[in-house]
């Protein structure tokens, strides 16, 4: 077992069994046991914490999603996981560049059921993350895409099959009965320093939320559903 994965299972039974941290100075101290070495604010072994203990809390949410029957009482127990991890604050190059914000484990449930995903459901989840958004599908039913390969890496260690293409443009090769996502908001610019323009046949916009929610659309069957959470346009 590698130490990230070690991290990661740590912080997840931790959650499963109750317990929270306070601040992430208390998640970095247990870390650093792990490790075996110090965790500075502000460094990249500090960016891994943070994602570590996200990862945990994704895999203790996905436990009581799957194993909690009552939406009421899912949701309950969602919002009581959520307000027992820490504020993670370290953000590197990457996470700022790819606009790497994950989704509330309560609103990921909101969402799932919204969309009515269940076991035999096939989902596509165009920007996983860290499968905040994926707690109710079944790993075998669902494309999943994510640029950020140690994000990648860790979504295939949940079970997911995943590609890492850019999802402005990539799209599966088969129709899904789901689609849902959380998309990095907000513009980008081009090489030359201009913002850039998706165009997306019928439509284009600045905007890459946006742009890729139109494209994952595409996949989706006739009857299917979609939620997708997209930035407001102000003005």
């Amino acid at each position: 077992m590698d130490r990230e994965y070690e991290l990661v299972s740590a912080f997840a039974d931790r959650f499963i069994q109750g317990g929270s941290f306070a601040t992430i100075v208390s998640a970095r101290e247990q870390a650093s046991k792990i490790l075996d070495t110090p965790v500075l604010p502000g460094t990249a072994i500090a960016k891994l914490v943070d994602e570590s203990v996200e990862r945990g809390l994704v895999r203790a949410a996905k436990i009581i999603a799957t194993w909690e029957p009552n939406p009421d009482r899912a949701y309950a127990q969602l919002v009581d996981l959520y307000q027992r991890q820490p504020t993670l604050g370290t953000r590197s190059s990457t996470s700022i560049a790819q606009q790497a914000y994950s989704t509330p484990v309560p609103i990921s449930y909101l969402a799932a059921m919204l969309a009515g995903i269940d076991a035999q459901a096939t989902v596509y989840e165009p920007t996983a993350g860290n499968g905040a958004l994926l707690l109710c599908a079944n790993p075998t039913h669902a494309s999943v895409n994510e640029l950020n390969p140690e994000r990648a890496a860790d979504l295939r260690r949940q079970g997911y099959t995943v590609t890492q293409e850019d999802a402005v443009t990539y799209l599966p090769a088969h129709q899904h009965d789901i689609v849902i996502a959380n998309p990095p908001f907000n513009s980008v610019m081009d090489e030359r320093g201009r913002v850039k323009l998706f165009n997306l046949g019928r439509y284009s916009t600045t905007q890459i939320d946006h742009a890729i929610a139109l494209n994952a659309l595409k996949v989706m069957k006739p009857e299917g559903r979609a939620v997708l959470i997209l930035g407001g346009k102000l003005g």
